[in-house]
Protein backbone atom coordinates (compact mmCIF):
# COMPACT_ATOMS: atom_id res chain seq x y z
CA UNK A 1 0.00 0.00 0.00
CA UNK A 2 1.30 3.42 -0.99
CA UNK A 3 2.28 5.56 1.97
CA UNK A 4 2.44 9.31 2.27
CA UNK A 5 4.47 11.57 4.54
CA UNK A 6 4.34 15.21 5.51
CA UNK A 7 7.51 17.30 5.66
CA UNK A 8 8.33 18.60 9.14
CA UNK A 9 11.36 20.60 8.03
CA UNK A 10 12.56 22.31 4.89
CA UNK A 11 15.27 20.51 2.93
CA UNK A 12 17.13 21.79 -0.12
CA UNK A 13 18.36 19.06 -2.43
CA UNK A 14 21.92 19.46 -3.61
CA UNK A 15 22.11 20.23 -7.35
CA UNK A 16 23.53 17.50 -9.53
CA UNK A 17 22.54 14.70 -7.09
CA UNK A 18 19.57 12.38 -6.62
CA UNK A 19 18.10 14.61 -3.90
CA UNK A 20 14.85 16.57 -4.12
CA UNK A 21 13.85 19.69 -2.25
CA UNK A 22 10.91 19.64 0.14
CA UNK A 23 9.04 22.41 1.93
CA UNK A 24 7.51 22.39 5.42
CA UNK A 25 4.02 20.89 5.29
CA UNK A 26 4.49 19.41 1.81
CA UNK A 27 2.98 15.96 1.22
CA UNK A 28 5.22 13.39 -0.47
CA UNK A 29 4.49 9.94 -1.83
CA UNK A 30 6.99 7.38 -0.51
CA UNK A 31 8.39 5.06 -3.15
CA UNK A 32 11.22 3.37 -1.24
CA UNK A 33 12.29 3.22 2.39
CA UNK A 34 15.23 0.81 1.95
CA UNK A 35 17.64 3.30 0.40
CA UNK A 36 19.80 3.29 3.53
CA UNK A 37 21.74 5.80 5.65
CA UNK A 38 18.55 7.57 6.79
CA UNK A 39 17.26 8.41 3.28
CA UNK A 40 13.93 7.60 1.61
CA UNK A 41 12.92 7.92 -2.03
CA UNK A 42 9.70 9.65 -2.95
CA UNK A 43 7.79 12.02 -5.19
CA UNK A 44 7.15 15.62 -4.15
CA UNK A 45 4.23 17.88 -5.02
CA UNK A 46 5.97 18.95 -8.24
CA UNK A 47 6.16 15.37 -9.45
CA UNK A 48 9.92 15.21 -8.93
CA UNK A 49 11.28 11.84 -7.83
CA UNK A 50 14.36 11.67 -5.63
CA UNK A 51 15.83 11.24 -2.16
CA UNK A 52 15.03 13.09 1.06
CA UNK A 53 16.04 12.60 4.75
CA UNK A 54 13.61 10.28 6.55
CA UNK A 55 14.04 12.25 9.79
CA UNK A 56 12.60 15.35 8.11
CA UNK A 57 9.13 13.86 7.59
CA UNK A 58 6.32 12.19 9.53
CA UNK A 59 4.16 9.34 8.23
CA UNK A 60 0.56 10.35 7.61
CA UNK A 61 -2.35 8.29 8.84
CA UNK A 62 -4.58 6.48 6.34
CA UNK A 63 -7.32 9.09 6.78
CA UNK A 64 -4.90 11.96 6.18
CA UNK A 65 -3.35 10.28 3.16
CA UNK A 66 -6.63 9.28 1.49
CA UNK A 67 -7.17 12.58 -0.41
CA UNK A 68 -3.68 12.25 -1.92
CA UNK A 69 -3.96 8.61 -3.02
CA UNK A 70 -4.23 7.74 -6.70
CA UNK A 71 -7.10 5.48 -7.84
CA UNK A 72 -6.14 1.89 -8.34
CA UNK A 73 -5.39 0.99 -11.97
CA UNK A 74 -6.43 -2.60 -11.67
CA UNK A 75 -7.75 -5.01 -9.13
CA UNK A 76 -6.29 -8.04 -10.89
CA UNK A 77 -3.46 -8.32 -8.38
CA UNK A 78 -5.71 -9.39 -5.55
CA UNK A 79 -4.94 -12.19 -3.18
CA UNK A 80 -7.11 -14.50 -5.29
CA UNK A 81 -4.93 -14.11 -8.38
CA UNK A 82 -3.07 -17.28 -9.51
CA UNK A 83 0.36 -15.89 -8.65
CA UNK A 84 -0.70 -14.09 -5.50
CA UNK A 85 1.58 -14.87 -2.58
CA UNK A 86 4.35 -16.12 -4.83
CA UNK A 87 6.32 -12.93 -4.62
CA UNK A 88 5.43 -12.49 -0.98
CA UNK A 89 6.91 -15.86 -0.19
CA UNK A 90 9.95 -15.08 -2.29
CA UNK A 91 10.40 -11.85 -0.40
CA UNK A 92 10.07 -13.69 2.90
CA UNK A 93 12.71 -16.17 1.79
CA UNK A 94 14.97 -13.32 0.75
CA UNK A 95 14.51 -11.44 4.00
CA UNK A 96 14.99 -14.63 5.97
CA UNK A 97 18.32 -15.22 4.31
CA UNK A 98 20.07 -12.33 5.99
CA UNK A 99 23.66 -12.94 6.93
CA UNK A 100 26.67 -11.21 8.43
CA UNK A 101 26.42 -8.43 5.84
CA UNK A 102 22.72 -7.64 6.08
CA UNK A 103 21.96 -4.60 3.93
CA UNK A 104 20.78 -2.29 6.68
CA UNK A 105 22.39 0.44 4.58
CA UNK A 106 24.30 0.65 1.32
CA UNK A 107 27.77 1.89 2.00
CA UNK A 108 28.58 2.33 -1.69
CA UNK A 109 25.80 4.84 -2.38
CA UNK A 110 27.09 8.28 -3.28
CA UNK A 111 24.39 10.68 -2.21
CA UNK A 112 25.25 14.03 -0.68
CA UNK A 113 25.74 14.61 3.01
CA UNK A 114 22.90 15.10 5.44
CA UNK A 115 23.26 18.41 7.22
CA UNK A 116 21.56 18.23 10.64
CA UNK A 117 22.16 15.35 13.01
CA UNK A 118 19.49 12.65 12.97
CA UNK A 119 20.76 10.30 15.67
CA UNK A 120 19.31 12.16 18.62
CA UNK A 121 15.95 12.55 16.89
CA UNK A 122 16.02 8.88 15.98
CA UNK A 123 16.69 7.84 19.57
CA UNK A 124 13.97 10.23 20.84
CA UNK A 125 11.43 8.70 18.44
CA UNK A 126 12.30 5.20 19.56
CA UNK A 127 11.88 6.08 23.22
CA UNK A 128 8.51 7.56 22.43
CA UNK A 129 7.59 4.38 20.57
CA UNK A 130 8.50 2.26 23.60
CA UNK A 131 6.20 4.30 25.79
CA UNK A 132 3.21 3.85 23.53
CA UNK A 133 3.08 0.79 21.31
CA UNK A 134 5.72 -1.89 21.77
CA UNK A 135 3.86 -3.79 24.45
CA UNK A 136 0.21 -3.59 23.64
CA UNK A 137 -1.48 -5.59 26.36
CA UNK A 138 -3.98 -7.21 24.02
CA UNK A 139 -1.16 -9.55 22.99
CA UNK A 140 -0.41 -10.47 26.57
CA UNK A 141 -1.81 -13.60 28.21
CA UNK A 142 -4.69 -13.20 30.61
CA UNK A 143 -3.76 -13.18 34.29
CA UNK A 144 -5.73 -13.00 37.54
CA UNK A 145 -4.90 -9.30 37.80
CA UNK A 146 -6.20 -8.64 34.30
CA UNK A 147 -9.35 -10.66 34.92
CA UNK A 148 -9.93 -8.70 38.11
CA UNK A 149 -9.66 -5.35 36.40
CA UNK A 150 -11.77 -6.45 33.48
CA UNK A 151 -14.63 -7.64 35.67
CA UNK A 152 -14.41 -4.60 37.95
CA UNK A 153 -14.54 -2.09 35.14
CA UNK A 154 -17.13 -3.81 32.95
CA UNK A 155 -19.41 -4.31 35.92
CA UNK A 156 -19.61 -0.64 36.81
CA UNK A 157 -22.04 1.72 35.08
CA UNK A 158 -20.36 4.93 36.26
CA UNK A 159 -18.93 6.70 33.20
CA UNK A 160 -16.08 8.14 35.26
CA UNK A 161 -14.79 4.66 36.10
CA UNK A 162 -11.42 3.84 34.55
CA UNK A 163 -11.91 2.00 31.25
CA UNK A 164 -9.89 -1.06 30.37
CA UNK A 165 -8.68 0.52 27.16
CA UNK A 166 -7.18 3.45 29.04
CA UNK A 167 -5.78 1.24 31.78
CA UNK A 168 -3.85 -0.90 29.34
CA UNK A 169 -3.13 1.59 26.59
CA UNK A 170 0.43 2.38 27.68
CA UNK A 171 3.41 0.07 27.68
CA UNK A 172 4.24 0.84 31.31
CA UNK A 173 0.79 -0.29 32.43
CA UNK A 174 1.47 -3.94 31.66
CA UNK A 175 4.40 -3.98 34.06
CA UNK A 176 2.78 -1.82 36.76
CA UNK A 177 -0.31 -4.03 36.75
CA UNK A 178 1.75 -7.22 36.77
CA UNK A 179 0.83 -8.36 33.29
CA UNK A 180 2.94 -10.01 30.63
CA UNK A 181 6.17 -11.94 31.08
CA UNK A 182 6.78 -12.62 34.77
CA UNK A 183 9.07 -15.63 34.58
CA UNK A 184 11.92 -15.26 37.00
CA UNK A 185 15.19 -14.69 35.25
CA UNK A 186 18.36 -16.57 36.20
CA UNK A 187 20.39 -14.83 38.90
CA UNK A 188 23.19 -14.04 36.45
CA UNK A 189 20.73 -11.98 34.34
CA UNK A 190 19.33 -9.97 37.24
CA UNK A 191 20.40 -6.36 37.66
CA UNK A 192 20.79 -5.21 41.26
CA UNK A 193 20.36 -1.72 42.69
CA UNK A 194 22.28 -0.98 45.88
CA UNK A 195 22.44 1.97 48.31
CA UNK A 196 24.94 4.68 47.40
CA UNK A 197 25.60 7.43 49.96
CA UNK A 198 22.16 9.05 50.33
CA UNK A 199 20.95 7.69 46.99
CA UNK A 200 20.96 4.43 45.02
CA UNK A 201 23.08 3.12 42.19
CA UNK A 202 23.40 0.15 39.86
CA UNK A 203 25.56 -2.54 41.38
CA UNK A 204 29.07 -1.80 40.06
CA UNK A 205 30.58 -4.09 37.49
CA UNK A 206 33.68 -5.29 39.30
CA UNK A 207 34.98 -7.05 36.19
CA UNK A 208 35.58 -3.86 34.25
CA UNK A 209 37.11 -4.02 30.78
CA UNK A 210 37.85 -1.81 27.79
CA UNK A 211 37.41 -2.13 24.04
CA UNK A 212 39.74 -0.62 21.45
CA UNK A 213 38.31 0.55 18.13
CA UNK A 214 41.17 0.56 15.63
CA UNK A 215 42.43 -0.16 12.12
CA UNK A 216 39.64 1.21 9.93
CA UNK A 217 40.03 -0.45 6.56
CA UNK A 218 38.27 -0.03 3.23
CA UNK A 219 36.87 -3.38 2.10
CA UNK A 220 34.71 -4.63 -0.77
CA UNK A 221 32.20 -7.38 -1.48
CA UNK A 222 30.29 -8.68 -4.49
CA UNK A 223 33.49 -8.48 -6.59
CA UNK A 224 34.04 -4.86 -5.78
CA UNK A 225 30.46 -3.70 -6.42
CA UNK A 226 30.02 -2.75 -2.77
CA UNK A 227 32.52 -0.80 -0.71
CA UNK A 228 32.54 -0.15 3.01
CA UNK A 229 34.77 0.71 5.96
CA UNK A 230 35.34 -1.99 8.60
CA UNK A 231 36.63 -1.24 12.10
CA UNK A 232 38.46 -3.71 14.32
CA UNK A 233 37.14 -4.01 17.90
CA UNK A 234 39.32 -5.72 20.47
CA UNK A 235 37.94 -6.32 24.01
CA UNK A 236 40.48 -6.50 26.81
CA UNK A 237 38.82 -9.57 28.35
CA UNK A 238 39.77 -11.87 25.43
CA UNK A 239 41.98 -9.82 23.06
CA UNK A 240 40.15 -11.31 20.07
CA UNK A 241 39.36 -8.76 17.36
CA UNK A 242 36.06 -8.61 15.50
CA UNK A 243 35.29 -6.63 12.36
CA UNK A 244 32.33 -4.26 12.47
CA UNK A 245 30.88 -1.75 10.02
CA UNK A 246 28.97 1.38 10.93
CA UNK A 247 25.69 -0.34 10.08
CA UNK A 248 26.48 -3.01 12.69
CA UNK A 249 26.86 -0.23 15.25
CA UNK A 250 23.56 1.21 14.02
CA UNK A 251 21.81 -2.14 14.52
CA UNK A 252 23.31 -2.47 18.00
CA UNK A 253 22.19 1.04 18.89
CA UNK A 254 18.60 0.22 17.87
CA UNK A 255 18.61 -2.89 20.04
CA UNK A 256 19.96 -1.02 23.08
CA UNK A 257 17.47 1.83 22.71
CA UNK A 258 14.62 -0.67 22.40
CA UNK A 259 15.72 -2.77 25.36
CA UNK A 260 16.63 -0.05 27.89
CA UNK A 261 13.90 2.58 28.05
CA UNK A 262 15.10 3.80 31.47
CA UNK A 263 18.77 4.06 30.51
CA UNK A 264 19.95 6.74 28.05
CA UNK A 265 21.95 5.20 25.22
CA UNK A 266 24.84 7.36 23.98
CA UNK A 267 24.45 8.52 20.37
CA UNK A 268 26.46 7.26 17.42
CA UNK A 269 28.39 9.59 15.12
CA UNK A 270 26.18 11.50 12.71
CA UNK A 271 25.51 9.71 9.44
CA UNK A 272 27.24 11.01 6.34
CA UNK A 273 27.01 9.96 2.73
CA UNK A 274 29.52 12.02 0.75
CA UNK A 275 33.20 11.86 1.66
CA UNK A 276 32.80 8.76 3.80
CA UNK A 277 35.99 7.18 2.48
CA UNK A 278 38.22 10.21 3.02
CA UNK A 279 41.01 9.36 5.44
CA UNK A 280 40.32 12.29 7.75
CA UNK A 281 36.60 11.47 8.00
CA UNK A 282 37.23 7.75 8.59
CA UNK A 283 39.67 8.48 11.40
CA UNK A 284 37.32 10.99 13.02
CA UNK A 285 34.47 8.48 12.88
CA UNK A 286 36.73 5.88 14.51
CA UNK A 287 37.38 8.30 17.37
CA UNK A 288 33.65 8.99 17.73
CA UNK A 289 32.86 5.26 17.75
CA UNK A 290 35.51 4.85 20.44
CA UNK A 291 33.67 7.44 22.55
CA UNK A 292 30.42 5.44 22.15
CA UNK A 293 32.14 2.16 23.02
CA UNK A 294 33.89 3.67 26.06
CA UNK A 295 30.60 4.99 27.45
CA UNK A 296 28.92 1.58 27.12
CA UNK A 297 31.91 -0.18 28.70
CA UNK A 298 31.73 2.11 31.73
CA UNK A 299 28.00 1.55 32.29
CA UNK A 300 27.36 -1.17 34.90
CA UNK A 301 24.23 -2.44 33.10
CA UNK A 302 24.98 -1.90 29.42
CA UNK A 303 28.46 -3.40 29.76
CA UNK A 304 26.94 -6.72 30.87
CA UNK A 305 24.14 -6.77 28.29
CA UNK A 306 23.94 -9.97 26.21
CA UNK A 307 23.44 -8.23 22.85
CA UNK A 308 26.46 -6.01 23.56
CA UNK A 309 28.67 -9.01 24.27
CA UNK A 310 27.35 -10.73 21.16
CA UNK A 311 28.36 -7.65 19.18
CA UNK A 312 31.84 -7.66 20.74
CA UNK A 313 32.68 -11.35 20.55
CA UNK A 314 30.85 -13.11 17.72
CA UNK A 315 33.06 -14.03 14.76
CA UNK A 316 30.99 -16.84 13.25
CA UNK A 317 28.41 -15.92 10.60
CA UNK A 318 25.79 -18.48 11.64
CA UNK A 319 26.16 -17.69 15.33
CA UNK A 320 25.88 -13.99 14.50
CA UNK A 321 22.60 -14.58 12.67
CA UNK A 322 21.17 -16.61 15.55
CA UNK A 323 22.22 -14.02 18.12
CA UNK A 324 20.89 -11.21 15.95
CA UNK A 325 17.45 -12.81 15.68
CA UNK A 326 17.43 -13.68 19.36
CA UNK A 327 18.11 -10.04 20.22
CA UNK A 328 15.38 -8.84 17.86
CA UNK A 329 12.88 -11.23 19.49
CA UNK A 330 13.88 -10.42 23.04
CA UNK A 331 10.79 -10.12 25.27
CA UNK A 332 12.56 -8.28 28.09
CA UNK A 333 12.62 -4.93 26.34
CA UNK A 334 11.30 -1.47 27.23
CA UNK A 335 9.46 -1.27 30.52
CA UNK A 336 9.26 -5.08 30.58
CA UNK A 337 12.98 -5.09 31.34
CA UNK A 338 12.07 -3.94 34.85
CA UNK A 339 11.26 -7.60 35.61
CA UNK A 340 15.03 -8.13 35.50
CA UNK A 341 15.73 -5.39 38.07
CA UNK A 342 16.20 -6.38 41.70
CA UNK A 343 16.06 -3.24 43.91
CA UNK A 344 16.36 -2.93 47.72
CA UNK A 345 13.40 -4.17 49.73
CA UNK A 346 12.89 -0.78 51.32
CA UNK A 347 9.68 0.95 50.25
CA UNK A 348 10.33 4.41 48.85
CA UNK A 349 8.76 7.51 50.31
CA UNK A 350 6.71 9.01 47.50
CA UNK A 351 7.29 12.63 48.52
CA UNK A 352 11.06 12.05 48.43
CA UNK A 353 10.80 10.44 44.99
CA UNK A 354 8.75 13.35 43.63
CA UNK A 355 11.30 15.81 44.99
CA UNK A 356 14.20 13.98 43.36
CA UNK A 357 12.41 13.68 40.00
CA UNK A 358 11.56 17.39 39.99
CA UNK A 359 15.16 18.26 40.84
CA UNK A 360 16.41 15.91 38.13
CA UNK A 361 14.07 17.45 35.54
CA UNK A 362 15.28 20.97 36.31
CA UNK A 363 18.92 19.88 36.26
CA UNK A 364 18.61 17.98 32.95
CA UNK A 365 16.92 20.95 31.31
CA UNK A 366 19.58 23.35 32.54
CA UNK A 367 22.52 21.12 31.62
CA UNK A 368 21.03 20.36 28.20
CA UNK A 369 20.94 24.09 27.38
CA UNK A 370 24.49 24.53 28.69
CA UNK A 371 25.87 21.57 26.71
CA UNK A 372 24.19 22.70 23.50
CA UNK A 373 25.59 26.20 23.95
CA UNK A 374 29.07 24.90 24.73
CA UNK A 375 28.91 22.55 21.75
CA UNK A 376 28.12 25.51 19.50
CA UNK A 377 31.03 27.46 20.98
CA UNK A 378 33.35 24.49 20.55
CA UNK A 379 32.42 24.05 16.90
CA UNK A 380 32.87 27.78 16.30
CA UNK A 381 36.29 27.73 17.96
CA UNK A 382 37.39 24.78 15.82
CA UNK A 383 36.22 26.58 12.70
CA UNK A 384 37.90 29.80 13.77
CA UNK A 385 41.24 28.04 14.32
CA UNK A 386 41.01 26.12 11.05
CA UNK A 387 40.04 29.10 8.90
CA UNK A 388 40.25 32.60 10.35
CA UNK A 389 43.27 32.27 12.68
CA UNK A 390 45.14 30.11 10.19
CA UNK A 391 44.64 32.65 7.40
CA UNK A 392 45.54 35.61 9.63
CA UNK A 393 48.92 34.22 10.63
CA UNK A 394 49.64 33.03 7.12
CA UNK A 395 48.84 36.51 5.80
CA UNK A 396 51.28 37.95 8.31
CA UNK A 397 53.90 35.45 7.16
CA UNK A 398 53.28 36.21 3.48
CA UNK A 399 53.46 39.94 4.18
CA UNK A 400 56.79 39.55 5.93
CA UNK A 401 58.07 37.39 3.08
CA UNK A 402 57.18 40.12 0.59
CA UNK A 403 58.97 42.64 2.79
CA UNK A 404 62.09 40.47 2.86
CA UNK A 405 62.15 40.36 -0.95
CA UNK A 406 61.98 44.14 -1.12
CA UNK A 407 64.82 44.53 1.37
CA UNK A 408 66.87 41.86 -0.43
CA UNK A 409 66.50 43.83 -3.67
CA UNK A 410 68.21 46.83 -2.08
CA UNK A 411 70.77 44.75 -0.16
CA UNK A 412 72.23 43.52 -3.44
CA UNK A 413 73.68 46.99 -4.05
CA UNK A 414 75.82 46.90 -0.95
CA UNK A 415 77.82 44.35 0.93
CA UNK A 416 76.07 42.88 3.95
CA UNK A 417 77.30 41.36 7.19
CA UNK A 418 77.04 37.82 8.42
CA UNK A 419 73.27 37.98 8.54
CA UNK A 420 71.23 40.30 6.34
CA UNK A 421 67.98 41.92 7.44
CA UNK A 422 66.22 40.30 4.48
CA UNK A 423 67.15 36.82 5.73
CA UNK A 424 65.91 37.63 9.22
CA UNK A 425 62.58 38.96 7.99
CA UNK A 426 62.17 36.00 5.64
CA UNK A 427 62.72 33.50 8.46
CA UNK A 428 60.27 35.39 10.69
CA UNK A 429 57.73 35.21 7.86
CA UNK A 430 58.25 31.45 7.63
CA UNK A 431 57.71 31.15 11.39
CA UNK A 432 54.39 32.99 11.16
CA UNK A 433 53.30 30.71 8.31
CA UNK A 434 54.15 27.69 10.47
CA UNK A 435 52.13 29.19 13.34
CA UNK A 436 49.19 29.55 10.94
CA UNK A 437 49.49 25.88 9.97
CA UNK A 438 49.57 24.90 13.65
CA UNK A 439 46.36 26.84 14.25
CA UNK A 440 44.71 24.92 11.42
CA UNK A 441 45.77 21.54 12.83
CA UNK A 442 45.23 22.27 16.54
CA UNK A 443 41.41 21.64 16.71
CA UNK A 444 42.06 17.95 16.00
CA UNK A 445 43.77 17.80 19.39
CA UNK A 446 41.45 19.88 21.56
CA UNK A 447 38.23 21.40 20.21
CA UNK A 448 37.16 18.49 18.00
CA UNK A 449 37.64 15.84 20.76
CA UNK A 450 35.86 18.21 23.14
CA UNK A 451 32.95 18.46 20.69
CA UNK A 452 32.83 14.67 20.38
CA UNK A 453 32.47 14.34 24.15
CA UNK A 454 29.76 17.01 24.22
CA UNK A 455 27.97 15.14 21.41
CA UNK A 456 27.75 12.12 23.71
CA UNK A 457 26.40 14.22 26.59
CA UNK A 458 23.88 15.95 24.35
CA UNK A 459 22.51 12.59 23.19
CA UNK A 460 22.32 11.24 26.74
CA UNK A 461 20.61 14.40 28.01
CA UNK A 462 18.09 14.21 25.16
CA UNK A 463 16.98 10.80 26.45
CA UNK A 464 16.23 11.84 30.03
CA UNK A 465 12.94 13.69 29.30
CA UNK A 466 11.52 10.45 27.85
CA UNK A 467 12.78 8.50 30.87
CA UNK A 468 11.16 10.98 33.25
CA UNK A 469 7.98 10.83 31.18
CA UNK A 470 7.85 7.05 31.54
CA UNK A 471 8.34 7.42 35.29
CA UNK A 472 5.59 10.03 35.45
CA UNK A 473 3.24 7.66 33.62
CA UNK A 474 4.02 4.91 36.14
CA UNK A 475 3.26 7.26 39.02
CA UNK A 476 -0.05 8.25 37.44
CA UNK A 477 -0.98 4.59 37.09
CA UNK A 478 -0.09 4.10 40.75
CA UNK A 479 -2.46 6.92 41.75
CA UNK A 480 -5.23 5.41 39.62
CA UNK A 481 -4.76 2.06 41.33
CA UNK A 482 -4.76 3.71 44.76
CA UNK A 483 -8.08 5.33 43.87
CA UNK A 484 -9.46 1.96 42.84
CA UNK A 485 -8.23 0.49 46.12
CA UNK A 486 -9.97 3.29 48.02
CA UNK A 487 -13.15 2.37 46.16
CA UNK A 488 -12.54 -1.26 47.17
CA UNK A 489 -12.06 -2.29 43.54
CA UNK A 490 -8.57 -3.55 44.23
CA UNK A 491 -7.39 -5.78 47.04
CA UNK A 492 -4.71 -4.70 49.50
CA UNK A 493 -2.31 -7.32 48.18
CA UNK A 494 -2.73 -6.01 44.64
CA UNK A 495 -2.05 -2.40 45.59
CA UNK A 496 1.03 -3.52 47.52
CA UNK A 497 2.29 -5.25 44.36
CA UNK A 498 1.54 -2.18 42.24
CA UNK A 499 3.43 0.06 44.65
CA UNK A 500 6.35 -2.35 44.66
CA UNK A 501 6.58 -2.33 40.87
CA UNK A 502 6.37 1.46 40.65
CA UNK A 503 9.15 1.56 43.23
CA UNK A 504 11.25 -0.52 40.84
CA UNK A 505 10.79 2.13 38.14
CA UNK A 506 11.72 4.85 40.64
CA UNK A 507 14.76 2.92 41.86
CA UNK A 508 15.93 2.43 38.24
CA UNK A 509 15.63 6.13 37.39
CA UNK A 510 17.44 7.15 40.58
CA UNK A 511 20.19 4.58 39.90
CA UNK A 512 20.67 6.01 36.41
CA UNK A 513 20.77 9.55 37.80
CA UNK A 514 23.50 8.43 40.22
CA UNK A 515 25.49 6.85 37.40
CA UNK A 516 25.22 10.03 35.33
CA UNK A 517 26.46 12.01 38.33
CA UNK A 518 29.49 9.72 38.65
CA UNK A 519 30.15 10.02 34.92
CA UNK A 520 30.16 13.79 34.86
CA UNK A 521 32.35 13.97 37.97
CA UNK A 522 35.01 11.74 36.42
CA UNK A 523 34.56 11.61 32.65
CA UNK A 524 33.59 15.27 32.19
CA UNK A 525 36.35 16.40 34.54
CA UNK A 526 38.90 14.47 32.48
CA UNK A 527 37.45 15.95 29.30
CA UNK A 528 37.97 19.51 30.51
CA UNK A 529 41.40 18.63 31.84
CA UNK A 530 42.45 17.24 28.45
CA UNK A 531 41.16 20.36 26.69
CA UNK A 532 43.18 22.66 28.93
CA UNK A 533 46.30 20.48 28.67
CA UNK A 534 46.19 20.62 24.87
CA UNK A 535 45.62 24.38 24.96
CA UNK A 536 48.66 24.80 27.24
CA UNK A 537 50.82 22.70 24.90
CA UNK A 538 49.57 24.62 21.89
CA UNK A 539 50.13 28.11 23.22
CA UNK A 540 53.44 27.07 24.74
CA UNK A 541 54.44 25.98 21.25
CA UNK A 542 53.29 29.32 19.82
CA UNK A 543 55.37 31.19 22.42
CA UNK A 544 58.36 29.01 21.53
CA UNK A 545 57.94 29.89 17.84
CA UNK A 546 57.68 33.60 18.61
CA UNK A 547 60.85 33.33 20.72
CA UNK A 548 62.57 31.79 17.69
CA UNK A 549 61.39 34.75 15.64
CA UNK A 550 62.72 37.17 18.22
CA UNK A 551 66.08 35.37 18.28
CA UNK A 552 66.59 36.18 14.59
CA UNK A 553 67.77 39.66 15.63
CA UNK A 554 70.29 38.45 18.22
Amino acid sequence: MTSYVRALYEFSGEPGTSEISIAVGEVLQVLRTDVGEGWWEGKNSKGEVGLFPAAYVEVMSAAEAKPHQQPAISQNLSSDAPNAGRYDSMADDYNDGDDWEDDWDDDNDTYSEIGPSNNSLKQHDKHMTHSSSNYDNKNLPATPSEDFFQSSVSGNNNTSTLKKSSMFGKSSDSFILGLGNRDRLPDNELIYIVPYENFYQWQPNYQSYSVIVASPKKETKFKGMKTFIAYQLTPSFNNISVSRRYKHFDWLHERLVEKFCLIPIPPLPDKQISGRYEEQFVEHRRVQLQEFVDWVCRHPVLSKCEVWHHFLTCTDEKVWKLGKRKAERDTYVGITYCWAISPPEKQLLQSNVDLQMESCSQFIHSMDISVRNLLTISNEMAKKYQTQSKKEFQRIGEGLTDLSRSIAFDEKRSSCGDKSLADCVSKIGDIFCVIGHQFGEQPKLDWVPFSDRLHIYRGVLNSFPDILSIHKGAMQKRKECERLAAEQKMSNSQIVDVNRRTDIVSYAVMAEMSHFKIERETHLKQTLKSLIEEQIKFYSGIVSKLQDAYAQFD
